[in-house]
Formats: C-alpha cells, sequence, structure tokens
C-alpha cells in the first residue's frame, strides 16, 4: 500500500474506534474529549453521533481498498439500521420524545431494509 493508502485507513480506523468509544461509554468520551460530563437526555444524541463517525470510518476504510466501491451502499445500510434501532430503544425507554422520533425509526429502517438486497447482489457478483 501506498503512504497516502495508509494513511486513509489509519484516518477510517481512528474514526471507527472513536465511534466505538462514544457508542458504546458515551459519558465518558464527551468528559475527555469536552470537559464536561452529558446529561441522561443528551446520551441519545451522542450515540447518534457516534453510529454516524462508524459509518463514515466504515465507508471510508472500504474505499482504501482495491475492492468495487460498494461501501457506500453497505456503510448506509447499516448506519439506517442501526439509527432505527437506536431511536427506537430512546423512543421505548424515554417519556419525553419529539413529535419526528417515529417517523425517523420508520424512515430510516425503511432505508435500510430497501438497500439490503443490493449487498446481497454485489457481494455475488
Amino acid at each position: 500500500m501506498r503512504r497516502t493508502s495508509l494513511l486513509f485507513r489509519f484516518s477510517a480506523g481512528f474514526e471507527i474506534l472513536g465511534g466505538i468509544f462514544a457508542l458504546v461509554l458515551p459519558i465518558k468520551f464527551c468528559s475527555l474529549l469536552f470537559g464536561y460530563t452529558l446529561f441522561t437526555e443528551q446520551v441519545g444524541i451522542a450515540r447518534l453521533f457516534a453510529l454516524a463517525i462508524i459509518a463514515l470510518g466504515g465507508a471510508c476504510w472500504e474505499a482504501s481498498s482495491h475492492a468495487p466501491m460498494q461501501n457506500p451502499r453497505r456503510s448506509l445500510c447499516y448506519y439506517n439500521i442501526a439509527v432505527g434501532l437506536l431511536l427506537t430503544s430512546i423512543g421505548v425507554s424515554q417519556d419525553v420524545i419529539g413529535v419526528l422520533l417515529w417517523p425517523g425509526v420508520f424512515i430510516h429502517l425503511a432505508i435500510g431494509i430497501l438497500l439490503l438486497p443490493g449487498l446481497r447482489k454485489l457481494e455475488i457478483s
């Protein structure tokens, strides 16, 4: 691999690891990164950010390989399904939710499910 490709992979991996850290330990992550503690209501937002960063890192990781450019579809598929499930857990576990939460759940899950068949076609070819 060329130096640029290695740097690209390192950057993608760094984002994936940071996203996983923010997803699993959002309060600790924000405390270390920004110097303040999240309120319980803010944890969902931090996890949503984490999923976006993981999806970005995943798309960039695959783009740095010599494989065909199927990564945007895969990353968007996984991201939409993960966000739909995260928003569902927030809606079920919290008393106060916004009017766009449930439409957001359904739209993200629908997009993720609609992208699934295309992944199988890409893996076969």
